[in-house]
C-alpha cells in the first residue's frame, strides 16, 4: 500500500468517526406520548401506608411508616430521614427513608412480607433510591455529585435475601452524578456528568453510558467551560438508536441546551441538535424523537439517517 492511499484511507477512517452520521430535524407530527415513570415500581398496597416526619434541631431527623387495615395500626416502623416512601411489591412491601437534595445523607431500607414481618434491613451510603424491578431482583441508583466528590453507582438486590447482587459505578475518580437511566433489556444506558479539573482549565462533561453485566462502552454527549451550577441529562433507547436530551449551565451564565442521537450497539454519535429551551425528558419511538420541556409543551423530531 503506498502513502498516499493510506492517507486517503485515514482520513476516510476519521470523517467516519467524526462527521454526523445523520441530522435531527423538527417535525409537526402529533406529540401524545406518554412520558411516565417506570411502572415496575407499584404503590398499590392491601394496606394503607402513612408516613410523618419528625423534625429536630440536632439534624436527627426521623419518619415513622403507620402500617394500617381498616383503621387499625398493625406496625410502626422508624427510619431516619427527611422524607419517607415506599412500594408494594409482588414478594413484600419496602420501606425507605431518604433526604432529597442531601447527596451526603444515607438511605436506610426495611422489606416486609405480607404477613408484616421484617425480612431484612439495610443502609445504604448516600442517596440512593429504587427505580426498577423485576423478577426478585431491585435496581437502585446512587445518584453521587460532582461537586462534593461522591460517586454515582448501579446497585441489585435480591429482594428475597436483602443480599446484593450487582455494583457498578463509573470509575470517575472525582465523583460523578447520574441523572437518568433507561434499562432496555440487560442493558443500562445513562450519562454520568463530572468535573474534568486541570492546572489552566476546568470543564464539565456529560458522558453517555452502556452497561452489560460489568462490561461499559461510553460517548461524549456535551461539555460546558468551568464548573456547572446546573445540568440535566434524560435518556431513552430501542434496538437502534439511543436519544439524549440535555441541558448545561455555568458559572459565569453561559448555557447549552441540546439533543443527541447515538447507537444503540456502539454509541457512535449520529446528530446533535441546539434546542431553543431547556429540555426536562425524552421519548423515542423508531425514528422519532419526543422532547418534553421545562415549560410543559412537547415538540417532536425525525432521525434522519441512511
Amino acid at each position: 500500500m503506498n502513502r498516499r492511499k493510506a492517507i486517503f484511507i485515514v482520513i476516510l477512517l476519521l470523517a467516519f468517526y467524526f462527521l454526523p452520521k445523520g441530522v435531527i430535524i423538527e417535525t409537526d407530527e402529533p406529540t401524545g406520548v406518554s412520558f411516565d415513570e417506570d411502572k415496575s415500581l407499584p404503590k398499590y398496597c392491601p394496606f394503607t401506608i402513612k408516613t410523618k416526619s419528625l423534625f429536630v434541631e440536632s439534624g436527627l431527623n426521623n419518619v415513622t411508616f403507620h402500617l394500617l387495615k381498616d383503621n387499625t395500626v398493625l406496625v410502626n416502623y422508624t427510619l431516619k430521614g427527611v422524607k419517607g416512601s415506599y412500594l408494594c411489591l409482588p414478594d413484600g412491601i419496602l420501606l425507605y427513608a431518604y433526604s432529597p437534595g442531601d447527596d451526603l445523607s444515607d438511605t436506610p431500607m426495611v422489606f416486609l412480607d405480607y404477613n408484616l414481618s421484617e425480612k431484612w434491613r439495610k443502609k445504604f451510603e448516600g442517596l440512593v433510591l429504587p427505580k426498577h424491578y423485576e423478577d426478585n431482583s431491585l435496581l437502585l441508583v446512587k445518584r453521587g455529585s460532582f461537586e462534593l466528590s461522591i460517586k454515582s453507582c448501579i446497585y441489585k438486590i435480591n429482594t428475597a435475601t436483602g443480599n446484593l447482587t450487582y455494583k457498578f459505578c463509573p470509575d470517575i475518580s472525582r465523583g460523578s452524578r447520574i441523572s437518568d437511566i433507561k434499562i432496555l433489556g440487560d442493558r443500562y444506558y445513562f450519562v454520568a456528568t463530572w468535573v474534568d479539573a486541570r492546572m489552566l482549565w476546568v470543564k464539565t462533561n456529560g458522558d453517555l453510558y452502556l452497561v452489560r453485566g460489568y462490561e461499559a462502552r461510553k460517548a461524549r454527549v456535551a461539555s460546558i467551560d468551568s464548573s456547572a451550577l446546573g445540568a440535566g441529562f434524560w435518556v431513552d433507547a430501542n434496538d437502534k438508536y439511543v436519544a439524549v436530551a440535555y441541558f448545561l449551565a455555568n458559572e459565569v451564565g453561559d448555557w447549552k441546551n441540546g439533543l443527541c442521537v447515538f447507537t444503540s450497539g456502539h454509541l457512535i454519535k449520529m446528530a446533535c441538535k441546539k434546542l431553543d429551551k431547556t429540555p426536562r425528558n425524552v421519548r423515542i419511538e423508531g425514528r422519532t424523537i419526543y422532547v418534553k420541556f421545562r415549560d410543559g409543551t412537547v415538540k417532536t423530531y425525525k432521525i434522519i439517517a441512511p
